[in-house]
């Protein structure tokens, strides 16, 4: 690859996840300023109007709020998994296995939901600038990951 393309894909790459974070619902303190970053780049990529981002703002303090309680009880099950494979409880391991997932799919769950809400909120001019977005990031994914011919 050309230096010049090697910066195109770069700069995609850094472009699409500003993107992602439009609806990735902020769902901890810590990644609530990263995901802010990104979607203050974002609203300005897309032009959002301050009711879009007030919206957006809502959309994502509810998901917020409805997966806490989830990430708490994923964060016991996940220590209590810890102390099943400690102690070798293989019958244990497996329950807690399968709740553990089932909590990992509701909180994909709410975010999905959020996503799908956010959406909704953009004009479909918007929709089109964000789904270009989208495919030069996965265009820069694959490209990262050695998918790229010369």
């Amino acid at each position: 690859m050309n230096p010049l393309r090697n910066k195109f894909a770069a700069w995609t790459a850094v472009a699409a996840l500003g993107a992602a974070s439009l609806f990735a619902a902020e769902t901890s303190p810590a990644g609530a300023h990263r995901h802010g970053r990104m979607g203050a780049f974002l609203s300005s990529y897309l032009n959002l109007t301050p009711a879009q981002q007030a919206q957006r703002k809502s959309i994502l303090q509810s998901a917020r709020q409805s997966v806490q309680p989830v990430r708490q009880q994923l964060r016991q099950t996940r220590q209590s998994l810890r102390a099943a494979i400690q102690a070798n409880n293989t019958a244990q391991i497996q329950q807690l296995a399968k709740t553990e997932g089932s909590e990992i799919g509701q909180i994909a769950a709410i975010r999905g939901s959020a996503m799908a809400k956010a959406y909704q909120i953009l004009t479909p001019d918007q929709q089109q600038q964000l789904a270009k977005l989208e495919q030069a990031h996965a265009a820069a994914r694959h490209a990262h990951a050695g998918g790229a011919e010369n």
